[in-house]
């Protein structure tokens, strides 16, 4: 059984996942989890957090992102890449 986190570690967490989405302009719930050790509902719950205190956007599954520009870069490496495998 995990130790449950404090609050002044949850919100160091959460602060963490704030600046690692502006840094990379994306997270994804399995990097967090890889990166914290943290359970997958554990993870989610801090990035809906994260999104609220640190005005991110959610892009369905695709992870949280810093704003709609890098939405736009994220869809557009997809389809240029499902493009050249045609």
């Amino acid at each position: 059984m995990a130790i449950a986190k404090t609050h002044r570690e949850r919100a160091i967490i959460i602060t963490r996942i704030i600046e690692l989405v502006r840094e990379h302009g994306r997270i994804t719930t399995k990097d967090i989890v890889s990166m914290f050790g943290l359970h997958q509902g554990t993870a989610q719950k801090y990035m809906h957090i994260a999104i609220k205190h640190g005005n991110l956007i959610r892009y369905g599954r695709y992870g949280v992102f810093c704003d709609l520009r890098a939405i736009i870069d994220f869809d557009h490496k997809r389809y240029v890449h499902r493009k050249d495998d045609t």
